[in-house]
């Protein structure tokens, strides 16, 4: 190992030690409802979150799956959730690596996107949360792997067959769809641009015959097998199970696909703003250098394709590629480009379309792909034999300055933002959830039904049958929510007429959130009056929704059928 290389390696390393002493102690309400799935599991053999009732209230199958191994052979439940994590964590630093050590990029180029990838503050915050993103973001980089392993090989020229290396990344396709039902979609979209890849390749390396051997239909197939033997049984388990094959979070947070470009625009550029809080300056940075480049020198696409390839052979030339690599085609940028802005505009599209309410955690996979992608254009940009000294100075100002900016812009999100927010979230969940949960725990019978709009914790320490009013766990109030609008359903008190499925039973208690003073204290809806027990403020759900809310557990006392004048939340 080159001494660049390890360079790299120590920093990233150290970034991801440093933020992880920071954020120790950081979970959220959500890690709850996974570590309750994964206890399920182990203990009665079921994916459920209240015991007995099958459901599809969670996005990541596979991180719970990965949790209840760990919890089975011992590791207690947050630190199983910390470890995996930070797996998860160091495994895309070293996948990223090894992406990087195959290109052509200059050693300081490749430690500069290594600490950016790093550095990411979503990255950062959702790593060690307890969360299943890190995992995620994992397998959407290891779906670039074709790209650069064995790169100076033709299919049929001077290796194998590829059916059995896309059997393998079919498999690969499907499993990052039980990591994020998102990707069930998003991951197949790539295999398009690998096939193309591959077909261009081998024609670069064999001419004329390399192409007829590198015909696409074999790794398509093989690739579609590997696929449908993860995702196909799964699918077919949960219709048994759950009656559906998406997760009911999926169908919670979001509406029905909108026809109006305005409401489409809205949400588009509402998870664009998530990326563009930690790349955006990256972004600038590669406008202007094609600004730089293609404008003010005069320069056209055409001619970057040809210098991509002899900037390659200049580094063969020069020693500069491990023994045994050769150069990458042109076809290879192409492919991963392409890759990075389908599954751009296809995720951030999909969002908007269903007008789904994005947090960071949903886009943040995607940082690591699209920095890839822009460090290869600038490279395409700035490499070109044409590009004189003075355009390559500026070129490489506007890169060292989008470097610096990004990275003390994250910095400065990091530090004011999610260190505070990581602080004072985890302390209210576990004063508020987790000890109302623990109260419900002792003092309600074993077959009490609790209504709660935040459901992890409180499920997880109260062990007692939740009726989920976001309705993520509980099918009988996503119906009803969709129906009416989740805020209009909890607000009028609709909720109280529905029955938890797996009791039969209306609930008899209700853990409520909201802004300012508890706003159910003694009204009566429905025949139901509302008996406040215990209220606690926690600080923030999230980063834009940083004010104090009200946390108040109810005893919900039938008293008829009237309806009070202050009915209503």
């Amino acid at each position: 190992m080159n001494k660049a290389r390890i360079i790299r390696l120590v920093l990233a390393l150290a970034v991801l030690a440093g933020a992880g002493w920071m954020l120790r102690g950081y979970i959220t309400d959500d890690t709850y409802i996974h570590l309750r799935y994964a206890h399920n599991l182990i203990e009665r053999g079921e994916f459920s979150f209240n015991p007995g009732q099958g459901s599809y209230g969670a996005t990541s199958p596979l991180w719970i799956f990965a949790l209840a191994f760990l919890l089975k052979i011992g590791l207690p439940p947050f630190a199983a959730a910390w470890v995996l994590g930070c797996a998860c964590g160091l495994a895309l630093i070293l996948l990223m690596d090894n992406i990087l050590e195959r290109l052509t990029f200059p050693p300081i180029w490749k430690g500069a996107v290594l600490l950016l990838a790093t550095a990411d503050v979503w990255f950062l915050r959702w790593t060690f949360s307890g969360m299943e993103t890190p995992l995620a973001t994992v397998f959407l980089l290891f779906l670039l792997w074709p790209l650069v392993s064995g790169r100076d090989l033709g299919w049929g020229v001077t290796r194998g067959a590829l059916w059995r290396r896309y059997l393998a990344w079919g498999v690969a396709a499907g499993l990052a769809g039980l990591v994020r039902p998102e990707f069930m979609v998003l991951a197949p979209l790539a295999l398009p641009w690998l096939l193309a890849f591959e077909y261009n390749r081998a024609g670069s390396v064999a001419g004329n015959s390399g192409r007829h051997m590198a015909r696409p239909h074999r790794p398509m197939l093989a690739a579609i097998v590997g696929w449908a033997l993860v995702v196909v049984p799964w699918l077919a388990y949960a219709w048994h199970a759950f009656g559906r094959i998406t997760p009911g979070t999926a169908a919670a947070k979001s509406s029905t696909a909108s026809a109006s470009v305005t409401e489409i625009l809205q949400y588009f550029f509402m998870a664009l703003k998530q990326l563009a809080a930690t790349q955006g300056v990256l972004w600038i940075a590669a406008i202007l250098l094609i600004v730089l480049v293609l404008i003010r020198n005069s320069r056209n696409l055409d001619s970057i394709w040809d210098e991509v390839e002899e900037e390659g052979n200049r580094y063969a030339e020069q020693g500069k590629l491990a023994p045994g690599q050769g150069t990458w085609s042109v076809w290879g940028p192409v492919a991963l480009l392409g890759i990075a802005f389908t599954w751009f505009a296809v995720l951030l599209g999909g969002y908007a379309v269903k007008q789904v309410w994005i947090i960071s955690r949903y886009v943040s996979p995607l940082a690591p792909v699209l920095l890839l992608a822009l460090a290869l254009m600038a490279e395409w940009l700035m490499n070109g034999q044409r590009v004189g000294p003075r355009g390559r100075r500026a070129g490489h100002a506007i890169m060292v300055g989008g470097v610096a900016l990004t990275l003390l812009g994250n910095v400065w999100i990091f530090s004011t933002l999610v260190v505070p927010h990581a602080e004072k979230f985890p302390r209210g969940v576990q004063e508020c959830y987790l000890g109302m949960g623990e109260w419900l725990s002792e003092n309600t019978a074993e077959d009490a039904v609790i209504a709660a709009l935040d459901i992890g914790a409180v499920g997880y320490a109260s062990e007692r049958r939740v009726l989920d009013l976001m309705g993520l766990v509980s099918p009988e109030i996503l119906e009803l929510g969709r129906s009416i609008g989740f805020q209009e359903m909890v607000a009028s008190g609709a909720w109280l007429e529905t029955r938890e499925l797996g009791s039969g039973r209306r609930p008899d208690y209700f853990v409520d959130r909201s802004e300012g003073m508890p706003r159910w204290e003694g009204k009566t809806v429905h025949g139901v009056r509302f008996e406040l027990i215990d209220t606690c403020i926690i600080e923030g759900v999230g980063l834009r929704e940083p004010q104090p809310w009200t946390v108040a557990l109810y005893r919900l006392v039938s008293v008829g059928n009237k309806v009070s004048d202050s009915s209503g939340g």
